[in-house]
This record gives structure tokens, C-alpha cells and sequence, in this order.
């Protein structure tokens, strides 16, 4: 009766696992928790001599040339020699990388044995698994050595007060009018004045660096005071954009006294200077 309670309890773990949906490929081991990893399977008992190989050949992937600094694992490669065609490999795995492996795996032992005076040279052709092997490996772990795309990085959203503003600038024109018309501001004084720079100091794009300059800190940009009214380049009037082309506003025209009166000029920190003729 017990033994037909564990032929039924086995019959039915057997047909849970196949039923089972298959998890998710991960990323196979890396590092140490690879070293790790092939250092037990080589140590296992009994073991799993195809999982042996197969983290062998993932660690042959990831070390590249250094596993030629590893007599032991490159030992557990070279037991797909046998039988013919495992592993991935034709039976015939002559001019693969694999086999490059195992020729330096052997001279080199016959180096340490003391068979030969010459130390083999590592080779430079054989940095990575052969391809069939690679896949081989990857099916009998589960697990693939490509890794993940990173994810793009996510850009900020543009503020939206600013959108359409850096074009609008080094476009010029109609197109920055329309921006100053409805926005009436400049992000920098640095920018402010790469319109004066780029346009020309007589251009109507530089003559709203001096409106910008007045609405931002009240004072006329032109008298350095703040008693005067600002005489700007544009009325509130709806006007066509070419209207605009009125050039820089002209500074304020002197008129000498008409009678023998103290001539006062503005400092423009709120006091005057005042002289006779």
C-alpha cells in the first residue's frame, strides 16, 4: 500500500512540474556568485557533469583570456572532447576556439610535467566559446550571458513657460516678436544680450534687451533714472511686425537754459550734479 502512495504522490509531482509554466530566462551568474557557482559543481558529489561544463563554458565567456590562467577549468572544457559532438560542438571541432583551448590546455601540461622546455603561448584567437557551445551551455543552465539593454534615460519635461523660447530667440524676427508680444520676458541677461550680439546693437531684436531691461528693473536703460517714461519701440496697438523696425530709442536730446541757471545732470543713483556756466 505504501509503495502504491509513493508510485501515486510521484505520478503526481511528475505531472505538476510538466504542467507548470516554464520560468522566465534569467541572466546567468557572473562574478563571484559565478566562481562561486562552478567551484561547487566541480565539487559536488555526484555532480551534474554537464551543468559542470556548461558553467565552465559561461565562465570561458565572461573571463575570456584569463581562462587561460585557470588549469582546472579549463580541464572541465576540455572534457567535451568526449563524447564527439557534445557540448554544441561538431564531431569534427577541429579549427574551432574550442580547440585552441585544448591544445594550450595540453601543451601546458606537458610544460609543467616537464615533457617540453618551451611554456606555450597563450592563444590569441580564442577569447570567447564557440558559438554552438555558448548556446549549449545557456540551454543546460537556463540562463543567457546577454545582458539587459539599459533603459533610456528619462528626460525632464520642458517648462512649459519656456517652450518655443530658445528658437524663438536665435530665430529672431517676427518669430521672437511674437514670443516677446505674449510673453514679455528673457530667461537670462546672458541671453538678453546674445540678441544685441547676434542682431546688431541698432536691431529691433536688441531694442527689447532695453525693454526687458525697463520692465524687470525700472529703470530707463538709456537715462539710467527712473523719472522718466520708458519711450519704447512698440504701442499696445496691434501692428504688423515691420512697424516695429524703429531702431534703438534715441537717448534724450539736451536743451541749454535759457537764462543763467544752474545746468543739473542725473548721476543716476537718485541725486544730481548741478554746475554754472
Amino acid at each position: 500500500m505504501k509503495s502504491l502512495t509513493k508510485f501515486v504522490l510521484a505520478s503526481i509531482g511528475a505531472f505538476l512540474a510538466l504542467s507548470l509554466p516554464a520560468h522566465a530566462q534569467g541572466t546567468c551568474p557572473k562574478g563571484r556568485e559565478l566562481v562561486n557557482t562552478l567551484i561547487n559543481s566541480i565539487n559536488a558529489i555526484p555532480g551534474d557533469p554537464n551543468k559542470t561544463k556548461a558553467y565552465a563554458i559561461i565562465y570561458w565567456k565572461r573571463a575570456t583570456y584569463q581562462v587561460f590562467d585557470e588549469p582546472e577549468i579549463m580541464s572541465q572544457i576540455s572534457r567535451c572532447t568526449y563524447p564527439a559532438g557534445s557540448c554544441g560542438l561538431e564531431a569534427d571541432y577541429s579549427g574551432t576556439r574550442f580547440n585552441k583551448l585544448v591544445e594550450y590546455k595540453n601543451a601546458l601540461t606537458s610544460f609543467k610535467n616537464g615533457n617540453t622546455s618551451v611554456e606555450p603561448r597563450q592563444p590569441i584567437d580564442a577569447p570567447f566559446p564557440d558559438d554552438g557551445m555558448l548556446e549549449w551551455a545557456e540551454g543546460v543552465l537556463g540562463c543567457t550571458t546577454s545582458e539587459p539593454a539599459p533603459a533610456a534615460p528619462q528626460q525632464a519635461a520642458p517648462d512649459p513657460e519656456w517652450v518655443g523660447y530658445d528658437a524663438a530667440r536665435q530665430a529672431g524676427g517676427d518669430q521672437f516678436y511674437q514670443w516677446w508680444r505674449k510673453n514679455f520676458e528673457m530667461r537670462s541677461t546672458t541671453d538678453a544680450f546674445e540678441l544685441c550680439r547676434t542682431f546688431g546693437s541698432s536691431s529691433y531684436e536688441c531694442s527689447l534687451v532695453a525693454e526687458w531691461t525697463y520692465l524687470n528693473s525700472g529703470r530707463n536703460p538709456y537715462t539710467g533714472g527712473t523719472t522718466q517714461t520708458f519711450n519704447g519701440t512698440y504701442s499696445d496697438q496691434d501692428r504688423g511686425y515691420n512697424a516695429g523696425y524703429e531702431g534703438t530709442v534715441p537717448k534724450p536730446t539736451y536743451t541749454p537754459p535759457t537764462s543763467n541757471e544752474p545746468r543739473c545732470y542725473d548721476q543716476g543713483d537718485g541725486t544730481e550734479k548741478c554746475f554754472y556756466d
